[in-house]
């Protein structure tokens, strides 16, 4: 990192300097616990006060933290977590935007000229995908894949395969149902490294814009995730799933066919969701449930084991 005066970054990225802080002047990023008086930390936890309290760093500061630590050396702002992200986006190493010549690309395939494809990725005819996008190395997509400008798909992530789909017949046949709707990924979406997303059977999966999708990700058949839903690593949704605006989801939680959840609302890790989900709910456990009422059976089961001991 260069040097840099606090006030400078204050100017670049919002936020207030404490008075007499402004020239101060930072060489590093550092996590707290390696820090040092030339480097600038960001302090957006309460869990890492003592530590803040601690060092003699500059510090990046929520505003709702500040008040906790002594004025002198402090850059506030609102949204600290997005001013690092901010600063760090300034020290990224540019991404090469290179098309491999070790990837596979139907001729079928419409890619935007600035379009950048990984080592033995594999882009099947009739995919289309917009300006700025990255396919990372092993991605697969497969036809009737559309996606938007500026999205990521990342490595070894697989787009548009045939959804789990079958019919029982006569005598107990089972028959594959072929997924003939494609997937649309609109603009700004983030797919993680060795995310499935499956094709629609007769309309596409959908991942509206700005949808980020953590590692080990699975989106099933005809389901449609919602603007900005954010969902953590090895979370699970089964076919026709609806998920609205702005949802967050815990890592390693699963929600069952045909369930809505409305925007806005939060579903924890490890949570399994077997129905509706209202907006703006945060529900927890399994069957997942309003967290609060969770956590209070919890507290009643764990007195009930200790009553026992």
């Amino acid at each position: 990192m260069p040097p840099v005066a606090l006030g400078d970054l204050a100017g670049r990225h919002g936020g207030t300097v404490d008075a007499g802080a402004g020239g101060r002047v930072v060489h590093r990023l550092a996590p707290l616990e390696r820090s040092e008086a030339s480097d600038l930390c960001p302090l957006t936890s309460r869990r890492h006060l003592a530590a803040a309290l601690a060092s003699p760093c500059a510090l990046l500061v929520a505003t709702d933290l500040a008040p906790l630590v002594p004025p002198g050396r402090r850059w506030v702002h609102d949204h600290a977590s997005f001013a690092l992200a901010a600063v760090l986006t300034e020290l990224e190493p540019p991404r090469e935007r290179l098309r491999s010549d070790r990837a596979s690309i139907d001729p079928g395939a419409k890619l935007a000229p600035d379009v950048a494809v990984g080592p033995f990725a594999v882009i099947m005819d009739g995919v289309i995908i917009g300006p700025g996008s990255i396919v990372e190395a092993h991605a697969v997509i497969y036809p009737r894949a559309q996606i938007g400008a500026r999205a990521m798909i990342g490595a070894s992530a697989v787009v548009g395969r045939p959804g789990f789909g079958w019919a029982t017949g006569p005598r107990g046949a089972v028959v594959r149902i072929p997924q003939l709707g494609g997937v649309f990924i609109e603009d700004d979406v983030e797919i993680g490294p060795l995310v499935t997303v499956d094709a629609g059977t007769l309309a596409p999966t959908i991942l509206r814009r700005g949808t980020r999708l953590d590692a080990h990700v699975h989106v099933g058949h005809n389901a449609c995730l919602g603007p900005s839903a954010m969902v953590a690593a090895q979370s699970g949704f089964a076919g026709s799933v609806e998920i609205g605006a702005g949802v967050r989801v815990g890592g390693q939680a699963g929600v069952a066919d045909h369930v809505r959840v409305g925007s806005g609302a939060q579903i924890a890790a490890k949570s399994g969701v077997i129905g509706d989900v209202a907006a703006g709910q945060v529900v927890a456990g399994y069957p997942a449930v309003d967290r609060r009422r969770w956590l209070r059976g919890m507290a009643r089961l764990l007195r009930r084991e200790n009553q026992r001991k």
